[in-house]
């Protein structure tokens, strides 16, 4: 216990959800509502450097951030976030330009299928591993509280937003998995070799390192194992 000692950076946050330290200490940090932070640790000052225009109902928002390993190199961040222009959860890289995200440097890397129409799990994380490759946690977009417990399996009529066998049971769909990708410089990516499913395989998306989720809400990468939790 007398090892560490707990200081208070700053309160009365909005619903923080990552954060990554800079190469120079500083700490970048998003809330959903679509803030995205910077505390400065030698102006013991948080500063609100761009702000994302997202949806933030039904578990949408500025849900995920992480850095390019090559960070002090690219000056590259990954953001995953619930878009006003399209029924979409995207995940897109931004150039920081030393005091904030460059907006205008967009490159939209995948989008992954929503609906908006009821509730529930948007997941969200990302994550570098040692490897260099991203992964993204996404939820099933399934209203999960009328199947009292049980799997939300419902295939009645009109009742496909209460049965997660569209999107986290289903090979051929994003939501409800966490996905596995290899980043290029151009803004797009390629498909790493251990995925679930080769790429051409039909009805599949090469994507998918792990299916089955309900809403894998945050993850993370062991840095010498290189495992995922």
């Amino acid at each position: 216990e007398n090892r560490f000692q707990k200081v208070v950076l700053e309160e009365f946050l909005d619903e923080p959800m990552e954060l990554e330290m800079l190469p120079d200490g500083r700490i970048l940090f998003i809330e959903r509502d679509g803030a995205v932070k910077l505390y400065d640790f030698e102006e013991d000052f948080t500063e609100t450097i761009n702000t994302i225009s997202v949806v933030s109902k039904l578990e949408d928002g500025l849900l995920g951030m992480a850095l390019d390993p090559n960070f002090a190199e690219t000056q590259n961040v990954f953001l995953y976030y619930s878009p006003t222009d399209k029924i979409v959860n995207r995940l897109s890289r931004f150039t920081f330009n030393g005091d904030s995200l460059d907006t205008d440097s967009e490159k939209i890397v995948l989008e992954v299928e929503t609906q908006r129409d009821t509730c529930c799990h948007s997941g969200g994380s990302v994550e570098f591993g040692p490897d260099g490759l991203l992964y993204l946690a996404t939820g099933d977009n399934t209203n999960p509280f009328e199947s009292d417990g049980f799997s939300p399996s419902d295939e009645r009529a009109g009742r496909k937003y209460f049965d997660a066998q569209r999107t986290s049971a289903n090979t051929n769909d994003l939501r409800g998995k966490i996905l596995r990708i290899q980043p290029t410089a151009d803004g797009s990516y390629t498909i790493p070799a251990g995925n679930l499913f080769a790429e051409g395989t039909p009805a599949t998306r090469p994507e998918i390192y792990v299916m089955g989720c309900r809403n894998p809400w945050r993850i993370a990468i062991d840095s010498k194992r290189n495992w995922l939790y």
